[in-house]
């Protein structure tokens, strides 16, 4: 087992405003390996560390970080990676550390409402990667992307591409790879009560930039629902050599639109 030192510094002098997402190469990262990441600014006296199991980042090329700077205060939230340790800034008092502990860790580390996202399903020929925000507590029970017997996702899917509706979730996910679309959601983790969106608190983004670095083929991002867009304009920038498209919930909570109405607008997927 060996630590990789990655340093990294902020440097908003020679970024655009929108370009707030920093990379750190993990390719010679190995499974038993401790990363170890240094973050400063060119002129605020921020300097924090961060530690990463091996595990959980060899298998990417890279993860990345996103800066928010509250003019008093420096933000850094990660990109589909988790810290092992707590932030540490070598200008941080004991004392203070031990207050900030215990002001921001519990509220995730002991939440009875943490929910997590599941693994993408796609693959190489994957064109359009449709996300959504979180899964839902029927699909967290199955185990599967909107499990809700009442969420239109399957049927709008199956209608668009004039297939049957799949009865099994393996057939479901077949359909999906042979129209060639893929499905994720942004948020790898975060606080929720239920299944609403509006519920949802302390997300943390899954890894979109490593997941579009690896899709050569991805043409179009899909928003299901106005949450996921939000969610994705708050970690991510959008890339000039893919479309967005922001499409109504497919959700059983969005009772403003008739499945006819719906099946029209989501039918641009196949058409465009």
């Amino acid at each position: 087992m060996a630590e990789i030192i990655r340093n990294r510094t902020i440097r908003p002098s020679t970024r655009l405003e929108k370009s707030k997402n920093y990379k750190i190469d993990t390719k010679t990262v190995s499974h038993n390996d401790i990363l170890i990441v240094n973050i400063d600014h060119e002129t605020k006296p921020f300097s924090k560390l961060y530690k990463f199991k091996g595990s959980d980042v060899a298998h990417k090329n890279s993860i990345s970080f996103r800066v928010i700077d509250f003019g008093t205060s420096i933000d850094v939230s990660w990109s589909g990676v988790i810290p092992i340790e707590g932030t540490l800034s070598k200008t941080t008092t004991p004392k203070l550390l031990a207050r900030k502990t215990m002001d921001k860790v519990p509220l995730k580390s002991i939440s009875l409402n943490s929910k997590s996202s599941f693994e993408p399903i796609s693959n190489v020929e994957t064109t359009i990667l449709i996300l959504g925000t979180l899964p839902g507590d029927k699909s967290l029970e199955l185990g599967e992307y909107y499990g809700h017997p009442r969420n239109r996702f399957w049927k709008v899917i199956s209608t668009i591409t004039n297939n049957e509706i799949p009865l099994t979730y393996s057939d479901k996910k077949r359909l999906l790879l042979k129209s060639k679309i893929g499905i994720w959601d942004v948020a790898h983790k975060a606080d929720r009560k239920g299944s609403l969106d509006s519920a949802i608190e302390y997300e943390e983004p899954n890894d979109l930039e490593n997941f579009i670095a690896q899709h050569k083929s991805l043409k179009i991002i899909v928003f299901n629902g106005k949450k996921s867009e939000v969610l994705f304009n708050k970690y991510f920038n959008r890339k000039n050599n893919l479309e967005y498209i922001s499409l109504p919930s497919t959700s059983p909570a969005n009772t403003g639109i008739d499945f006819d109405e719906i099946c029209k607008l989501w039918r641009q997927l196949v058409t465009n």
